[in-house]
C-alpha cells in the first residue's frame, strides 16, 4: 500500500497598518450521584495525579458525571435569560454550553488544589448584544426579576470597577447563579452567564483563536508579551469607544495607544496571522479526520505554512524538526483538527466575530496613519 503524503498550504500573511440541552419525552436527565465532598476528592486525584490508573480514572468519571448534571440547570436559566434579552433587542445571539471535560481537567492540572465544585461556569449561557446600554438593561432586568426562583448571587463588572477589566483585557458582565427551582437534585447548582457587547465578543473569539493556533494561552495572560500586550491595547481602544473604563496597563490616550499598536502590528503581523487562521477553520472545520496540523511561522517573511498530517505521529515528528532548527525567526505549533472543530462549534458566528476584530484594528490604524 502506497503511503500517504502530507499536503502543504502556505498562506502569505500580509502586514496591515454547546451544547443546547431540550428534554422531551423520552430523554434522560443527569442528576447528580456524587456529594460534593466526593467531587472534592476525585478533583484532588485528577488534579494532583495521585492514585492508580483505576482510581484516576473513577475520579474522572465522578467529574464527568457532575458536569452533565449541570445541563439541566442550565437549560432552565437559559429560557429565562432567552426570553428577556430577546425583549431587550430581538436580535440578541444567545447560546448554552457545558465546558469540556479535558477543559476541566487541564484546568485541575493547573490548579491542583481547585475542586470541580468551586467553578461557577460548568454550564454556561452567552448573550451577545449590539451596545453596552443593552447589555446594562438585560443585567438589571435579571438581576432584579421578581419571583425568581434561580436566583443571581453576584454579578462581576469587567466593564467598570467591580471588579474592572482584567489586565489580559478580557471585558463583558458576569452573572453567577445558583439553581432553586422545582427539581430539589439539582439545589445548589451554579450557572454563569456572560453577557457582551459584539466587539467584547469579537476580542474574546479572535483571543480563542490566537490560543488555538500559536499554542499560547493569551486568556490567561500567558504567552508572547508582546502579543499580550497587543491584544490589552485593542480591547482598551474598543473600551474607549464603548465609554467604559480601559484595560488596567493600557489607560494612556488612544493616540498613544495607536502608536503603539501600529509598531506591535508591523512588527507581529496578528491581523494577517488571524486572517490566515480563520482560512484554516473554513478548510478544516467540518473534516471527520483524526488528524492534525502543524504550523510554521516565518515571522519575518510573514507567510504561514500548514501541513496535514495523516496521523498524530506524523504532526509530531514534524515539530519536532520545526523546533529542532533553533530558530527565533520561526513559529511552530501543532493542532489537533477536532479542536478546529469545537471552535466554531463554541462561536457560531465564527466568520464575523473574527472579522469585526481584524475590520476594527485595520480601521483604526488607518486613521491613524
Amino acid at each position: 500500500m502506497r503511503a500517504r503524503r502530507s499536503r502543504h498550504i502556505t498562506l502569505k500573511i500580509t502586514r496591515t497598518p454547546t451544547e443546547c440541552i431540550r428534554y422531551g419525552r423520552g430523554m434522560r436527565r443527569v442528576v447528580p450521584e456524587h456529594t460534593k465532598s466526593a467531587v472534592g476528592r476525585a478533583s484532588k486525584v485528577v488534579g494532583k495525579g495521585v492514585g492508580s490508573a483505576g482510581e484516576i480514572e473513577a475520579a474522572r468519571a465522578v467529574l464527568s458525571n457532575f458536569r452533565s448534571a449541570h445541563a439541566f440547570p442550565l437549560n432552565a436559566v437559559t429560557v429565562t435569560v432567552r426570553q428577556r434579552a430577546l425583549d431587550v433587542n430581538p436580535n440578541a445571539v444567545v447560546a448554552q454550553r457545558l465546558k469540556r471535560l479535558p477543559t476541566i481537567l487541564d484546568k485541575l492540572t493547573r490548579i491542583p488544589t481547585m475542586s470541580v465544585t468551586t467553578m461557577h461556569d460548568l454550564g454556561g449561557c452567552r448573550v451577545v448584544f449590539e451596545t453596552v446600554e443593552e447589555v446594562d438593561a438585560l443585567v438589571s432586568v435579571l438581576r432584579d426579576l421578581p419571583r425568581a426562583r434561580n436566583r443571581v448571587t453576584r454579578v462581576y463588572d469587567y466593564l467598570r470597577d467591580d471588579p474592572g477589566p482584567k489586565a489580559s483585557g478580557y471585558r463583558g458582565m458576569h452573572l453567577a447563579y445558583e439553581y432553586g427551582a422545582s427539581m430539589a437534585e439539582y439545589h445548589g447548582l451554579r450557572i454563569e452567564l456572560q453577557v457582551r457587547t459584539q466587539l467584547q465578543h469579537a476580542w474574546a473569539t479572535a483571543v480563542e483563536t490566537m490560543d488555538l493556533f500559536s499554542g499560547s494561552e493569551l486568556k490567561y495572560s500567558k504567552g508572547d508579551r508582546d502579543v499580550i500586550r497587543f491584544f490589552a491595547i485593542v480591547s482598551s481602544l474598543m473600551a474607549y469607544e464603548e465609554r467604559t473604563a480601559p484595560v488596567p496597563g493600557a489607560e494612556q490616550a488612544p493616540g498613544a495607544l495607536l502608536a503603539e499598536l501600529d509598531e506591535l502590528e508591523s512588527r507581529l503581523g496578528i491581523v494577517g496571522r488571524l486572517r490566515g487562521y480563520a482560512a484554516i477553520v473554513g478548510d478544516h472545520a467540518s473534516s471527520d479526520r483524526r488528524s492534525a496540523l502543524t504550523l510554521a511561522l516565518q515571522r519575518r517573511e510573514g507567510r504561514l505554512t500548514v501541513t496535514v498530517h495523516e496521523t498524530m505521529a506524523e504532526a509530531e515528528a514534524r515539530l519536532n524538526e520545526l523546533e529542532s532548527q533553533n530558530d527565533p525567526e520561526v513559529d511552530a505549533v501543532l493542532v489537533n483538527i477536532a479542536r478546529i472543530g469545537q471552535l466554531q462549534a463554541a462561536y457560531p458566528n465564527y466568520y464575523a466575530d473574527t472579522s469585526m476584530f481584524t475590520d476594527f484594528v485595520v480601521s483604526r490604524l488607518m486613521s491613524f496613519a
